[in-house]
Formats: C-alpha cells, structure tokens, sequence
C-alpha cells in the first residue's frame, strides 16, 4: 500500500488551472470512473479498470524480472515464465498495481484538466473482476484572472535625508549602548523589570515574573504602555482592558545610555571621520530607502490582486504556509496564534496562486543559470529540489517587477513613517 500511496505523488503542482466539472460517472474504452466530491479544491473520485489490464502489467513485470533473474538450473534470462509469476506473484502484482494505479490516475487527471495541490490519499483498493481505487486529492482551483496591467498604486516620497542619517546613527549608537538602573521616573525607551498578574473577575489567571518591557513597545497594549510611564521601583499600577485586570509590580527601572556620536566613533565603524561616516551611512541608508519603497509598491499590488481575486485554496496549502510562519516567527502552534496567521497564511498561497498564473500568462521566466548562480550566492547546496524551488521564488519576483513596470504609480506626500504601519504577521508577498 505505501507503494501505491507514492504513485499517486504525480502532478502536484503549487500552480496551474482547475477544469470545468464532470459528469458524476463517465465510462469509456477502458476507463470507468464515479466522482463523489467535486468541490473548487478538493476531489474525491473511484477509477475503475478491467481486471485485464492489471494481468497485462502482471505479465510485463514477469518478463522484466525473467531477463535479469537467476535460479539453479536455468541460464539468465531463460527462467520460465509460469515459475517467475508462481514464485515473485505477490511482488509482481504489487509492482503492476503501482503502475496500473499511476497510469490510470495521470490519463484521468489530464482529461479532467486538474492540477494536484498536493499528493493524493488512496483510500482504498479493491482487486476482483474490476480493480477499484478509491482516491482523494486536493487541487488547485479554476479561476480567472482580472485586469492586472495598469494597477494604481500611491507611491510615498522617500523618508528626508536628516531623518534618515539620525535614525540610522540612532541604530548605531543602540548597538553599543547598555543599560544601568536609574531612580528616575521611567520615560518611553525606559525597561522596566516587572511582575505582572492578571486576573479575571477577581482570580488569578495569568501570572508572570520578572519581565522585561520597553515603554513603548508597540508589542505591548496602550493601556500597559501609559501606566508604566512615571513608574519608580516598587511602584505598582493597575490597568483594565476589556474583562481582565493587569496588576504591575515594579522592580526595576532602567536607561539606555548610549555612546556620543564623534569622530571616534565613526572610526570604530571603520569610517575616517565623523563626516566621512555622514556621507556613506547616508548613501546606504538612501539605497535601502528606495528599495523599502519598492517594496511597499509590490506589497500594495499584492493586496490589490487579492482583492480582485476571491477563490477557495486548498487547505493543505494554507496548513503548510502557516507552519512556515510559525517557523519565521519561533511560534508555537496555538489557538490564538491559528487565529492570528491562518489568514496571512490563506492570503500568501492564493496570492502565489495568482502570480503563478500571471507568470504563465505573460511568460516569464528565469534561466537555469540564473537560478544556480542565485543559490551559489545564497551559499546553498545545488541540487534539482532547491534550484526548483528558488527558480520558482524568482520567477515570482519578476513577476512582481513586470506588474510593477506595468503600474500607474500616482507620487504623494508621506504621511506616517513605515514603522507605523509595520503588521507583526510579516509580508503577504513573503
């Protein structure tokens, strides 16, 4: 049984077209077939197949072994081939019943026009006059792709140059800062050691010591954030969200210090002076700038085609992009963390889904070259698996970079910087 469950590991494909739907049974020359679930994603179907064809493959496989086999008193090759099919019968049946399986399944998935989402389940298997397989798949589903060329987009201006250079000395200066334990009253950046216990209805639900939170972490509840500023060691405070009570206890209270910015410090990066560091941080701080914006770009794309593309995937799909997630973001799998990147999770595959089918449309490509190059610089094996895999990640991101040659990009005035908006799910587009 394993080996027929790996035949039916054919097809399967994180791209391609659904077919229109089938008559509930259909019977022709040699294929006899009884569809019982024909959902947009999932397929649940019977084939049915003379029992003739199987003792066909029965004999193909005994002339196969009788050229290679050797038995006493028989030259290779000569072995007859009654005593090959008496002796091996039950691994020569097993062998043809995985082609017979294999064969059958491509021939139908083909004049079905469907695309597996992932390997098929047999269910279940039935030898007699006819040979039965009872088979379950998930795949991809049919849709129709809505006007991508000439999307409108609004493109922020770039974030000022002195807003740039003091944010990324800010982010120098951090890396060699450290903290000491002040007496004054805690201000936003400020840590604060705590323990914090949270009740419901007057009990004890959740209790945690020692904790460390930065006012101002945009992690941490308003309400939390505005009764820990002003907080002294020792100090407890209380706040009301929703049913629960969180009741702080201060131990705590401390400051970052942080290094003075001077031509000292710019040599320890490296740089020959305060000013040489200046013009250089600010060149590479505006490259990221630009490629930030691009970024923001192709993620409102994205949310534009997911809104013009509404279609069912299957769940298999969206089970293996959420574990991915869970992996990005060291998360274990929970209700709450189900609840928070099962649709980000949805949103990525159909949104794969669709760009696929745009690559295809608009065939675009990358070169094999290209690809093994791309994974040599990422310093990773080559082998078929991987040099598929971000073959397929680039092609997507050429896609990108054609739907975004192809945009109408509207300029406007920054309004929020990009940390406002940052969404702790990551990117629907990686």
């Amino acid at each position: 049984m394993a080996e027929l469950a790996d035949a039916l590991d054919l097809g399967s494909s994180s791209s391609g077209n659904g077919g229109s739907s089938p008559p509930p049974r259909t019977k022709g020359a040699s294929l006899d077939y009884e569809i019982s679930e024909d959902s947009a994603t999932v397929k649940e179907f019977e084939l049915r197949v003379p029992r003739a064809e199987l003792d066909t493959l029965i004999d193909k496989e005994a002339d196969r072994l009788r050229k290679e086999l050797v038995i006493d008193g028989f030259r290779k090759g000569r072995v007859p081939k009654t005593l090959v099919k008496m002796r091996y019968f039950d691994d020569l049946k097993a062998r043809a019943l995985d082609k017979l399986l294999s064969n059958t399944y491509i021939e139908f998935l083909k004049e079905r026009k469907w695309r597996p989402a992932t390997q098929a389940e047999l269910k279940n298997i039935e030898v007699g006059e006819e040979i039965k397989f009872q088979i379950r798949v998930e795949v991809i589903p049919d849709f129709e792709l809505a006007d991508y060329i000439g999307i409108e987009v609004m493109k922020e201006e770039p974030l000022p140059d002195d807003f740039l250079l003091k944010q990324g000395i800010k982010e120098l200066q951090e890396r060699n800062g450290y903290t000491r334990e002040t007496a004054e009253p805690a201000v936003v950046d400020n840590i604060v050691t705590a323990d914090i216990i949270v009740e419901e209805d007057g009990k004890v639900k959740n209790q945690e010591k020692k904790v460390k939170l930065k006012i101002g972490d945009r992690g941490l509840p308003d309400e939390l954030n505005r009764i820990l500023v002003g907080v002294k060691k020792g100090v407890t405070r209380e706040a009301k969200i929703d049913k629960l009570l969180y009741r702080i206890i201060v131990h705590k209270v401390e400051e970052k210090v942080v290094p003075e910015v001077d031509d000292a410090f710019a040599r320890k990066y490296g740089y020959e002076n305060l000013e040489d560091m200046n013009r250089q941080l600010l060149k590479k701080l505006k490259q990221q700038e630009e490629s930030r914006i691009e970024d923001e770009l192709k993620e409102s794309i994205a949310r534009i085609l997911l809104e013009r593309h509404q279609f069912p995937v299957p769940e298999t799909l969206i089970q293996n992009e959420y574990e991915k997630l869970l992996k990005e973001f060291e998360l274990p799998d929970s209700d709450a963390n189900k609840e928070r990147f099962w649709p980000r999770a949805e949103m990525r595959v159909r949104l794969n889904l669709i760009i696929d089918k745009i690559a295809q449309q608009e065939k675009i490509q990358v070169t094999e070259s290209e690809v093994k190059e791309e994974v040599e610089q990422l310093g990773l094996k080559v082998n078929k698996e991987m040099v598929e895999y971000i073959g397929l990640l680039m092609t997507r991101e050429k896609t990108f970079d054609f739907l975004l040659k192809n945009a109408k990009i509207t300029e406007r005035s920054r309004i929020i910087s990009p940390k406002e908006v940052m969404d702790d799910t990551g990117s629907i587009r990686h």
